[in-house]
């Protein structure tokens, strides 16, 4: 079975939002996280230890892909896709928001 991939409605407005060569980069980026959800992205810290973060270099700007894996349903949710500056509180406050 195939490793499924879901964007929250916050990871899919924020990427409409870009450019289409780096929704272009992006979607590979996607692609190579559903090959190996663990290894291509790396695990946060304290108190965000069950999301991962893939980077992505474009036009010498830094951006980042928050996502979380659940190996029981083998499925990646994408949490926020976005540029660097302040990446980290937003997927802080979309993790905790009550």
């Amino acid at each position: 079975m195939a490793t499924q991939l879901f964007l929250t409605n916050t990871a899919d407005k924020s990427q409409k939002n870009l450019d289409k060569p780096l929704r272009e980069r992006i979607k590979q980026a996607l692609m190579e996280i559903m090959t190996c959800p663990r290894g291509k992205g790396e695990k946060l810290s304290q108190p965000l230890t069950m999301v991962y973060s893939h980077h992505i270099k474009y036009k010498g700007k830094e951006f980042r892909i928050a996502y979380q894996y659940s190996e029981e349903t083998d499925c990646v949710v994408v949490l926020l896709i976005g540029p660097h500056e302040n990446f980290y509180r937003r997927v802080k406050n979309l993790v905790y928001a009550s």
